[in-house]
């Protein structure tokens, strides 16, 4: 199905409006949002200090948030702690023996509900400096930038919601929404508590999903338990410029039984190649259109122990310089976190990762199976105060290895330590 990317953003919206009013299925009993994204459960610095010179009853008022975080982080390879070392593959992560700021977002938002099945009209802009920057720039937004330390727009999108039905259209630039992990300072993941993230990312989140994804998407809410999500998208990691010139699918369903349990699945269809942002890249493909499936489940056993998995499968049906035919890479991680007191939360993930597509995913010489275990611990140092209980260290050690020599220089293994000073304000 080959959906030009010119076509009118106007009708493909008006598409979506005709399709969901014509379901038979409009439930009466969608009296909460199953959303995705984790809400702000806490009045942060920002708000206190809007609050405090009078600003932030209005801003209440009007069902405006701003808030952010910033992060601080450093990471030691004591398998080969020269800085100018070979590839570590730990993407964000990769600059040995230097303190670094990943990054200081900034974020305003309006968040809407669909279930009030009334009209109303929301948005969230969120802006982040730091080195991260580099890595997460969509194609045409930031990515003529130099430096160590960068600007970007991560995130600019409008949200309607409609009336009589469960139902809210986004148009703009977002955060990816597949995976276990999440890119905003990965203390929003599937588990949705901050105290349960890892400081490092995994290989999935790294090489088989995409960073962020600019379009339209509609989320129509069922019940309590099934939330829907279908749209189109420029594709992986483009925006106001495309080097493919042609639309994405993008589709979303998120199953929650019960506050114990929850399990959503997200497939992106379309061409892909290249998927890197900037001036001199390759002519896009249009023609091997690539298949992406993310699975994330995740369990909280009881009140101190969470576990999750989750499950990336990359299809493409060729890849442009490769032969062969049709090329895969993804998969398989399992975490696990245990919340020892308000202080302490331990966390961990085992993953095997495989690139099958010689090195194309991962940019190694080869293709390779990559494995990593590592083992963090999240520090909350005053847990009941009102500001400073969002303070946080976390740190872990991690060790990684391949069936190829792909690290260093010919290396099969490598032993990281690494934590980051994490404020959410």
């Amino acid at each position: 199905m080959h959906i030009p990317k010119k076509a009118d953003a106007t009708l493909i919206t008006v598409a979506f409006l005709v399709f969901q009013i014509a379901l038979p299925a409009l439930s009466e009993s969608a009296d909460q949002v199953n959303a995705p994204e984790p809400p702000m459960t806490f009045q942060g610095f920002l708000m206190n200090a809007l609050d405090k010179v009078g600003l932030a009853e209005h801003m209440n008022t009007a069902g405006i948030k701003i808030y952010g975080y910033a992060e601080g982080g450093y990471m030691y390879d004591i398998s080969a702690p020269q800085p100018k070392a070979g590839p570590t593959f730990l993407g964000f992560n990769n600059v040995r023996s230097t303190p670094i700021l990943d990054k200081v977002s900034l974020n305003m938002e309006r968040a809407v509900d669909p279930a009030k099945r009334e009209f109303d009209a929301g948005f969230r802009l969120e802006g982040i400096f730091g080195y991260d920057a580099r890595f997460i720039h969509s194609n045409g937004l930031g990515d003529i930038q130099t430096g160590r330390y960068q600007l970007d727009p991560l995130q600019m999108y409008v949200d309607m919601a409609l009336p009589y039905l469960p139902m809210k259209i986004r148009v703009g630039k977002w955060i990816e929404l597949a995976g276990f992990e999440h890119f905003s300072a990965n203390i929003y993941g599937a588990f949705g508590d901050p105290m349960r993230a890892l400081y490092s990312y995994s290989y999935q989140f790294l090489y088989a999903e995409p960073g962020t994804q600019t379009g339209v998407l509609a989320t129509y809410v069922l019940n309590p338990q099934w939330t829907f999500d279908a749209g189109f998208t420029d594709g992986w990691n483009q925006s106001t410029r495309d080097t493919n010139n042609y639309l994405d699918l993008l589709g979303r369903i998120a199953y929650t039984p019960s506050d114990k349990t929850s399990m959503i699945f997200v497939m992106t269809l379309g061409p892909e190649y290249p998927t890197a942002v900037g001036h001199n890249l390759p002519d896009g493909d249009n023609k091997n259109w690539w298949a992406a499936l993310d699975l994330v489940i995740t369990q909280k056993v009881t009140d101190k122990l969470s576990l999750g998995t989750g499950i990336d499968v990359v299809n493409a049906a060729g890849i442009p310089g490769l032969s062969g035919g049709a090329q895969q890479w993804g998969g398989v991680a399992g975490y696990a976190s245990y919340s020892l007191d308000p202080y302490l939360t331990l966390n961990s993930r085992l993953e095997w990762y495989n690139d099958s597509a010689d090195g194309f995913s991962t940019g190694a010489a080869t293709g390779a199976n990559f494995y990593e275990s590592t083992l963090g611990i999240a520090i909350k140092p005053f847990p009941h105060d009102k500001i400073l209980s969002q303070l946080m260290f976390r740190p872990e050690v991690r060790f990684d290895w391949s069936d190829h020599g792909v690290y260093n220089s010919g290396d099969r293994s490598q032993v990281t330590l690494s934590g980051d000073c994490l404020f959410v304000f």
